[in-house]
């Protein structure tokens, strides 16, 4: 079997283990909403978004010759639980054209109804004695004090290194793990007789590091990696581009579209996004209780960005307030989140958030006791009120499809005192 060959094999793999994950049944008869949904679980997923288009062209939707990128491929191996492309590849048979989830399937549909049952039945009572086996087994008895977990960053801004400090020589369990953020998907085995483990962390945010023994947590700590002032990139990869030089111009926060066409930045058809990040200290401003002033406008509409879908978010301890905004026509694409709540526009009306993106739009986020208000233009558009505290204010981000400028920003405490504010004038 030729390279070609195995890549095809491969990738026939990994979009048979996703269909396998969502469950959707067979993906000949997936439409267009199953590939629109397929990427915002995606995006919720991985952080890193894959267009619906790129989707239908990798499903064989839509007519497309070349072979997907590897940064495509990157992100569809880490949803389906891998590292990356790479990572999933090695862990394939060389001398199978198909892995054993896949053979599992071809054999469902050999046996036919009644051997459908019988696999049916010993995979529920797998199923059952795994389950019943978790429940059964008891917590760790771990002395705390044979235990030590922290952390230091190496630098300040992105991409930054942080070095784990651990150590569990002490303990009698061999299994050990550490875990950089909330996301299991992260975890990695270390050896219990070492005491330092790296990692490399490309996006600004706070994160909460996890050491696990046998499959438990037994120590925890946060991992606040900033982005050192009001930072700029082009996301959707594993590896953002960042952009260097001025980003304040004229009073605004603004990379233009001129700025990142020669790059080929704005044509990426994993639909690539512009951000600004700004991740320090905000004290004990609590994601319960603030306000935030800002004014966004969009500055490009060309291609896959014709919705120009734009976001602010407050970036939190335990969690993230995403507002979405886009064209009037393109509301059935976007989603809002608020701690735990999330609302997906195929599903719930978020007509409230259309606007024409091309002018500035003021947009006022007020949270008092949990309750979200958003106001656009000083007008009310939508209330929400979410359950769980997302801890404290960490950060700000704006994300715009292709490019977009931001005016002024104001974070302001329950008491409306000023915690933290840019007018991008100097």
């Amino acid at each position: 079997m030729n390279a070609t060959s195995i890549v095809q094999v491969n990738i026939t793999r990994l979009k048979q283990l996703i269909e396998n994950k969502v469950a959707w049944g067979n993906s000949a008869r997936w439409t267009h909403q199953d590939f629109n949904e397929l990427s915002e679980r995606i995006w919720r997923e991985t952080q890193i978004k894959l267009s619906t288009t790129t989707l239908k062209r990798l499903w064989g939707k839509v007519d497309y010759r070349s072979q997907p990128t590897t940064n495509t491929l990157n992100v569809l191996a880490q949803f389906a639980g891998y590292e990356h492309w790479r990572d999933f590849t090695t862990r394939q048979p060389s001398d199978a054209p198909l892995n054993e989830e896949y053979k599992w399937v071809q054999t469902k549909r050999k046996f036919g109804k009644r051997g459908l049952v019988t696999v049916g039945l010993f995979t529920m009572l797998i199923t059952l004695a795994i389950g019943f086996n978790r429940w059964v087994s008891r917590p760790l008895e771990i002395d705390h004090s044979k235990v030590s977990f922290y952390s230091e960053p190496v630098t300040k801004g992105l991409p930054n290194t942080v070095i784990f400090y651990y150590d569990v020589s002490q303990l009698s369990y061999d299994q050990v793990e550490i875990q950089q953020s909330w996301d299991n998907r992260l975890r990695r085995t270390v050896d219990k007789r070492d005491s330092i483990y790296t990692t490399t962390y490309y996006y600004p945010g706070y994160f909460r590091a996890k050491l696990l023994v046998e499959d438990q947590v037994i120590e925890e700590h946060d991992v606040y990696v900033t982005s050192n002032g009001w930072l700029a990139l082009i996301g959707g990869e594993e590896i953002p581009h960042y952009l260097t030089g001025n980003i304040k111009r004229n009073g605004t926060l603004s990379v233009s579209p001129e700025r990142l066409q020669p790059e080929k930045l704005l044509s990426q058809e994993e639909g690539s996004h512009l951000a600004y990040y700004n991740v320090q200290d905000f004290g004990d401003l609590s994601s319960s209780n603030f306000t935030l002033e800002t004014a966004i406008r969009s500055d490009y509409n060309q291609g896959e960005a014709v919705c120009q879908e734009s976001q602010v978010s407050v970036l939190c301890a335990k969690g993230r307030i995403a507002i979405p905004w886009s064209i009037p026509g393109c509301v059935g694409n976007i989603y809002l989140a608020a701690s735990e709540q999330y609302l997906n526009g195929e599903t719930a009306d978020l007509s409230a958030f259309g606007c024409d993106l091309s002018e500035w739009q003021h947009i006022r986020l007020k949270v008092e006791q949990q309750q979200l208000s958003v106001y656009r233009n000083e007008q009310l558009v939508f209330q929400t009120t979410f359950e769980k505290d997302a801890g404290k204010v960490a950060g700000i981000r704006y994300r715009f499809q292709g490019a977009g400028s931001v005016d002024y920003v104001r974070l302001l405490d329950e008491n409306e005192q000023e915690v933290f504010q840019d007018d991008f004038n100097n």
